[in-house]
């Protein structure tokens, strides 16, 4: 079941996005080479305000998940996170508006002042969607929350509109003619361009909040519990300074190339983060469905089962994600061109460092999973503590122009990958170790290195035949691809590291019957 709830999460939050992207796949040719400068206003404006949303989670997601997965009444942990969720994000307005006020905040190159705020208030509702959302996952309701996932591509059509709108600042003329009635509008999105994208990222974020609490109707609220409450503080405040941690190393090298680069800069690097994301996405659903797992047979004490999914976890992630990493590496440029347009490709180094990147990220789940599942999140925050002062250091010295790399060409958004890279691969050790020494498995299981081999071998095999056949087009990528991964398969069957059951256990996952029944039973 872990792997059928595990394929769903893939294959939603693959569609939703990929219906992201293609609002980047579509401003970039309709908007040339002002699209960076346009999305990394809007990528700045974010990781500016995720900065104070930090105030909005301190923890207490994870706690809601973890006490519903345990079987806590579930009306009481509603109300009870209902008010939690109230108070932190009136603490984040507060917080946000007063040092705004008090130190009269100027915003550099890379952001406006209308998208910043307009941005806020999309935070907003993405705070008090986040009930519905971690109550389904710690229900491990899957279908429900990613129906949430889905409904965040309701901006791409409104981006699109946008961007069929033209730009006056630039001089870029609308595609097509807008009927009368419209024109003013029309006019009026061309004049407020980064406004306007702004308001498509909030009217979408209305509707998530919507969806969430129409799938959570089933679920009474009750009334708020003293002793729950203190519960999630139990659970939460050690994971405080993780969190916190994590959301600023997330956003702060966007935050750093905004204040030392310009927009354009942000844009390189908030546009490709959003395509390694997709990457992410087949860990990311393990993970999703893998801590609840965890936690239920801890609660049980079944240790026989707690390793065997973890082991389940590490070798299908690491079979999984690394033809993915290969075909990225190697292709970096091709890709880029064919999915936003040329005036992205300084980017492509940035992207086969946040590739690199994504895997090492994929790796770390199960033992990520397996801690959290443990009750102990005060060995997550120390070794949060060390990426979080790594990350934030090699930001600082690798991203200005003045970098300790930039003779070598690592400066700028390419730095910002580097230090990505380098701290993600630290923090692997870090959580593969504590969870080897608490736990007492065996983790890091022989197939790694098989499976660092198989993919050697497939990127050196595809590069050969890109020198005889160059990839002009969009579906040469889908051929060679297709080729690198038999290639992957191939070296693996002869490695005896995949077999029949593993085939088996794939086609199981992607059987179209077996999910249509579960998906119905579940919202049934």
């Amino acid at each position: 079941m872990i792997a059928r709830k595990s394929m769903l999460v893939v294959i939603s939050t693959f569609t939703a996005r990929i219906l992201g992207w293609i609002y980047f796949f579509v401003l970039a040719k309709l908007w040339g080479n002002f699209t960076p400068r346009a999305i990394g206003v809007i990528g700045f404006a974010i990781s500016f305000i995720e900065l104070f949303n930090i105030i909005s989670d301190l923890g207490f997601n994870a706690a809601h998940v973890k006490r519903i997965s345990e079987g806590k009444n579930i009306s009481e942990c509603l109300a009870t996170f209902t008010v939690i969720k109230i108070i932190l994000t009136s603490l984040m307005i507060i917080i946000f508006l007063s040092i705004k006020t008090i130190f009269s905040i100027q915003f550099f190159d890379a952001t406006t002042e209308n998208a910043i705020f307009i941005l806020l208030i999309y935070y907003i509702f993405l705070d008090f969607y986040q009930i519905a959302y971690f109550t389904f996952e710690g229900t491990r309701e899957v279908v429900k929350r990613e129906l949430m996932t889905i409904m965040q591509s309701v901006k791409t059509p409104l981006i699109i509109i946008i961007g069929l709108a033209g730009v006056s600042s630039e001089n870029i003329k609308p595609l097509i003619t807008w009927p009368e009635f419209l024109k003013p509008f029309q006019t009026y999105i061309s004049i407020h361009t980064y406004g306007s994208l702004a308001m498509a990222y909030l009217i979408s974020s209305v509707f998530i909040f919507i969806t969430g609490f129409w799938l959570l109707r089933k679920y009474q609220f009750g009334k708020p519990n003293w002793g729950l409450f203190k519960g999630y503080i139990k659970f939460a405040l050690p994971t405080v300074l993780l969190s916190t941690m994590h959301i600023i190393s997330t956003n702060v090298d966007k935050v750093m190339l905004g204040y030392f680069w310009t927009s354009t800069e942000v844009g390189y690097y908030f546009s490709v983060q959003q395509f390694f994301q997709i990457i992410l996405i087949i860990s990311g659903s393990v993970g999703i469905v893998l801590f609840p797992s965890i936690s239920e047979f801890h609660s049980k004490k079944d240790f026989v089962k707690i390793e065997k999914t973890t082991h389940l976890a590490e070798r299908y992630i690491s079979l999984s994600i690394m033809p993915i990493v290969v075909v990225v590496v190697v292709f970096s440029k091709q890709i880029i061109n064919t999915m936003l347009n040329d005036s992205f490709l300084p980017a492509s180094t940035l992207l086969s460092f946040l590739t690199i990147y994504a895997f090492i990220a994929s790796l770390m789940i199960p033992y990520y999973s397996l801690i959290k599942g443990y009750d102990k999140p005060i060995l997550l925050t120390i070794i949060g503590c060390i990426m979080f002062l790594i990350n934030v250091v090699l930001n600082y010295l690798l991203i200005p122009q003045w970098g300790l790399l930039s003779s070598f060409g690592v400066y700028a958004h390419t730095g910002a990958g580097f230090a990505t890279s380098i701290s993600g691969f630290i923090g692997l050790i870090g959580y593969l170790l504590a969870a080897k020494k608490y736990t007492g498995f065996k983790l890091m299981q022989r197939y790694m290195p098989y499976h660092l081999f198989a993919g050697i071998i497939m990127g050196v095999s595809i590069y050969l035949i890109n020198n005889f056949i160059s990839l002009t087009r969009w579906y040469h990528l889908i051929i060679f691809s297709v080729l690198g991964l038999l290639v992957y398969l191939v070296v693996l069957y002869i490695l005896k590291e995949f077999k029949k059951e593993d085939l088996n256990f794939f086609l199981k996952m992607f059987h179209i019957k077996s999910m249509v029944s579960y998906i119905k039973s579940e919202l049934k």
